[in-house]
């Protein structure tokens, strides 16, 4: 192919740990892509790509080991979690009404200790919530990324 004029010269030895790393960095980054949508199906698929390379400070230019290491070591629970609950609460505050009724039955159903703690939390918080973008949590989280 080099001499056709297809291709360019590479050196060969170094191919097959080019394409080992690439491929695990590749499969790591799908399943890591992978579970992210459960958690915010709302999103587009750019938004939880910038998302995921925000957590582990990797791109596309980055070195495919460094990559892999890095995207293989990530533990996504906690992201996941801060996720659905951000998914949840857009879902619901177009509907105020029927979360404060559904809000009283739930409570009537709390032991009274759950519901010291749910009153605590209530005087805690601000009265109108506001929008949040879910990355402004992610900072503890980038700047704790685990590599090895």
């Amino acid at each position: 192919m080099e001499a056709k004029g297809c291709a360019k010269p590479i050196v060969w030895k170094e191919s097959r740990r080019y394409f080992y790393w690439a491929t695990r960095a590749r499969v790591a980054r799908s399943n890591a892509l992978a579970q992210l949508p459960a958690a915010s199906p709302s999103k587009p698929r750019e938004y939880r790509e910038q998302l995921l390379y925000e957590l582990c400070g990797v791109n596309g230019k980055t070195d495919h080991q460094i990559a892999a290491g890095r995207l293989e070591n990530l533990d996504l629970s906690p992201i996941i979690a801060l996720l659905k609950g951000e998914n949840v609460v857009h879902q619901f505050l177009g509907d105020r009404k029927s979360i404060i009724d559904g809000f009283v039955r739930l409570v009537d159903h709390l032991s009274e200790d759950e519901k010291a703690t749910v009153l605590a939390a209530l005087r805690n918080t601000n009265a109108s919530p506001g929008r949040s973008d879910p990355r402004t949590h992610f900072s503890y989280f980038t700047d704790n990324c685990v590599v090895l």
